[in-house]
């Protein structure tokens, strides 16, 4: 198996605990770019974020964005988005939600998303599964410990991959993944190499076929290293 690709999660793996990102992480996705490995950015933020973050950074591969539900493909000099759901069932629970829980809130970013809803941690995440549940709604509720994302069962950041990965040409399993959250493991299952950073949750761990010894964007440089060495890219 030959890796050609590396996608990669954002916030706490190529940044510091804050979001702010990590100078060494930045330098070695550079490093896999300039030898010819294109590097995804994967994340739950909006798409649009993960475009301003693939510009600033300079990646090259897709960006696949609103966990796996958006994606950006670069062309030549532009972008083009491609939503893979709408939020048809999302919009009728939360009109719902906000009836009997009147303190739920939508994150600041909602206006940009297009395949899921994000409501802040002002309701408990079992509130929310309960009602999917009595309105019998095909939707899932993740807590992703910032925030509650409400999707459809079969948007996650796999499905986003294996999209990505047409565009690209490749089959996921000639991707590496790198992730730190519980919401990585849809995309473990669907490439070739897997890679845990040292503070993810220890589901995503037992799944990893390395897990770096340092946390946060030092973990994502060492994880992005260890990757070109592992498929000899570096010697």
């Amino acid at each position: 198996m030959r890796i050609k690709a590396i996608s990669v999660d954002i916030d706490g793996t190529i940044t510091y605990p804050d979001r702010r990102l990590h100078e060494k992480a930045l330098e070695a996705i550079r490093l896999a770019e300039s030898l010819g490995v294109p590097v995804m950015l994967v994340t739950g933020n909006t798409v649009q974020f993960g475009e301003a973050a693939a510009i600033l950074i300079g990646t090259s591969g897709p960006v696949v964005g609103e966990d796996g539900g958006a994606l950006s493909i670069k062309e030549g000099k532009l972008r083009k988005r491609v939503y893979l759901t709408n939020m048809d069932k999302e919009w009728i629970l939360w009109s719902e939600l906000k009836k009997r829980h009147p303190e739920a809130l939508l994150s600041f970013s909602m206006p940009e998303r297009k395949a899921g809803l994000v409501v802040l941690r002002t309701v408990p995440v079992e509130a929310v599964r309960e009602l999917i549940k009595e309105l019998g709604l095909n939707l899932v509720a993740v807590d992703s410990g910032f925030a509650i994302h409400i999707k459809k069962p079969w948007i996650n950041k796999g499905t986003g991959i294996e999209k990505a990965c047409e565009y690209l040409g490749i089959s996921p399993k000639e991707v590496a993944h790198i992730g730190d959250g519980e919401n990585d493991l849809d995309a473990f299952r669907v490439v070739g190499y897997r890679v845990a950073v040292a503070q993810a949750p220890e589901s995503l761990k037992e799944k990893a076929d390395y897990v770096t010894g340092k946390p946060y964007g030092e973990g994502g440089a060492e994880a992005i290293e260890h990757i070109l060495r592992e498929f000899e890219y570096l010697q």
